[in-house]
């Protein structure tokens, strides 16, 4: 008589190592290749598009929900703390109709296909939603420790988490374009550095406020003095911030679609 126990024992592990999630479909192969020929430059640096994908990340995720939001509602335009990312939004909204993807999960996608830096994991499957999140959320280029401290918290980051995060200022610019050190086409510690030793072409306020808190300045110097240390607490901070108000359990693993893109 035929025995169900093999077919039993494979349900079980499948269920339980989460192997039966569903392969990451075959449009992010297209869309990371294309990404690839907007956000590397003839350099193989990171290009403007891809600086301001890493702020866009955030900016659709922290108010509340990694949604799309910021894409798919007015809130690019009509809000003054994203009027440097009208460009980049239009881009990815071009991108969303063309190869017909979640805004959700296209910004998230986007913003970890910067050359150079640490692999960030990617998962797509998010809910989209048009309705506009909520607002003053964003904090201030001249908020103090603090104030940026508490907002993370708030959010459910610890102070490691928060100091982490920014070395994505590594390869920012302000709102006047100008970077914020001299290496900006590489997502390296130089920031830390130079952030904290006025060396840095301009620095935001509040970066500055960090490098000197007593909360924060010896992070600060740590990871300016070590890249695996700083990529190590940075990996798992921006993986968590990209699935904010997401389950990551109803999500797939797109990571190694776009890590074969930019080998």
């Amino acid at each position: 008589m035929y025995s169900l126990r093999p077919t039993v024992l494979l349900v079980t592990l499948v269920t339980h190592y989460g192997l039966s999630r569903a392969q990451c479909p075959a449009v992010w192969t297209d869309v990371a290749a294309d990404l690839k020929s907007t956000f590397v430059g003839s350099d193989g640096k990171c290009t403007d598009d891809a600086r301001a994908a890493i702020r866009l990340s955030f900016h659709d995720c922290f108010p509340s929900t990694c949604d799309g939001s910021i894409i798919l509602s007015s809130e690019c335009t009509d809000r003054g703390e994203n009027t440097q990312l009208v460009g980049i939004c239009s881009t990815l909204a071009d991108k969303v109709t063309q190869f017909d993807v979640g805004a959700a999960d296209l910004i998230q996608f986007a913003a970890a296909a910067c050359p150079g830096g640490p692999m960030v994991p990617v998962k797509v499957g998010r809910p989209d939603s048009s309705e506009p999140d909520i607002t003053s959320q964003m904090i201030s280029p001249n908020a103090n420790a603090t104030t940026i401290i508490a907002a993370f918290a708030a959010k459910g980051f610890s102070v490691t988490e928060l100091v982490a995060l920014m070395g994505a200022h590594s390869t920012a610019k302000d709102l006047n374009g100008d970077a914020l050190d001299t290496t900006v086409g590489d997502m390296d510690m130089t920031y830390y550095t130079e952030t904290a030793e006025g060396g840095a072409p301009t620095s935001l306020n509040s970066d500055k406020f960090l490098s000197n808190s007593t909360e924060t300045s010896s992070l600060w110097s740590a990871y300016g003095l070590d890249p695996a240390a700083w990529a190590a607490a940075f990996v798992p901070a921006m993986e968590k911030m990209s699935l904010m108000g997401n389950d990551e359990a109803s999500l797939t693993d797109c990571s190694s679609v776009l890590t074969a893109a930019f080998a």
